[in-house]
């Protein structure tokens, strides 16, 4: 039996499905909306969010998991025995990873790794630590690795707005005026160091310029064909399979995921959001 159980916080972007397939364990960020403390993925949507902003121009915050929180969750799976292996959003954008790490002290079996990434650049590595679990390495030899293997992800996003980035003061009311007018849009890149920063910058029709992203991100040597994450933040259904079946088609991933963009990616990128996530060898 497998004694090692793989964890992450809930900007990792796995549905429910996905995650239960997996077997990886997911805990919930806090967002705070109109006073109200709700649970990422339990208890709130992206469409909530959206729906709030277009009806009261307001926005939510993101709150870390607590250290108590952490230890309940993991004591959930210590208890029984289980090793487990925990895998944070980047420490550049969050405290949660020090509130896991301080929670894991009293806890030999718990061992946090900072992804230094966020959304599915997290599951990349999550799945990665799924399979070395299945093959029977051990909690710490999985850490040490999926530590080793982070600088290897790619994480990038392609904005469609600039609007949620203003109003959550990423950005001036200018840029924002200045790439609606140009039809400019932007990438966010994920740094090894976790870090965000702007990448290029595109221009044209969304759906253009979303198969220019993917062209220009794929083209690049190097890449490990054997998953690949679409990520998204509430585009048409139809766009998306089309999108994912243009990668399929012209592109040897042995396997194309789809995934749906959580709380956190939404609240500061907005709707119409479309990434890609994957592997160097």
């Amino acid at each position: 039996m497998n004694k090692t159980v793989i964890t992450a916080d809930s900007p990792i972007d796995l549905s429910f499905e996905q995650a239960s397939s997996y077997g990886i364990e997911i805990i919930p960020l806090h967002v705070i909306l109109d006073s109200q403390d709700y649970l990422d993925g339990v208890d709130i949507t992206p469409d909530d969010i959206y729906k709030a902003y277009n009806e009261k121009k307001i926005l939510p915050s993101t709150s870390a998991i607590s250290v108590a929180e952490y230890e309940t969750f993991f004591r959930k799976f210590t208890d029984e025995g289980f090793d487990v292996v925990h895998l944070s959003l980047s420490s550049a954008i969050s405290s949660t990873h020090q509130n896991a790490i301080i929670a894991s002290m009293e806890m030999d079996n718990v061992h946090v790794v900072d992804t230094r990434r966020l959304s599915t650049g997290m599951a990349v590595l999550a799945i990665k630590g799924v399979e070395m679990a299945e093959s029977g390495m051990s909690a710490p030899e999985i850490a040490s690795n999926l530590t080793a293997l982070r600088d290897k992800v790619s994480t990038s996003f392609l904005l469609d707005t600039l609007t949620y980035m203003n109003k959550g003061g990423r950005c001036s009311a200018l840029a924002v005026l200045g790439a609606n007018i140009l039809g400019i849009k932007p990438t966010i890149e994920n740094l090894n160091d976790g870090s965000l920063v702007v990448g290029k910058k595109y221009r044209g029709k969304s759906e253009i310029v979303r198969r220019q992203y993917i062209d220009e991100k794929l083209s690049t040597p190097g890449i490990d064909y054997s998953r690949i994450f679409v990520d998204h933040s509430g585009l048409d259904e139809k766009e998306v399979q089309g999108l994912k079946a243009y990668i399929e088609d012209n592109y040897g991933f042995k396997e194309v995921l789809v995934s749906r963009a959580g709380s956190t990616i939404s609240t500061h990128c907005g709707p119409g959001t479309f990434a890609l996530m994957f592997m160097y060898n």
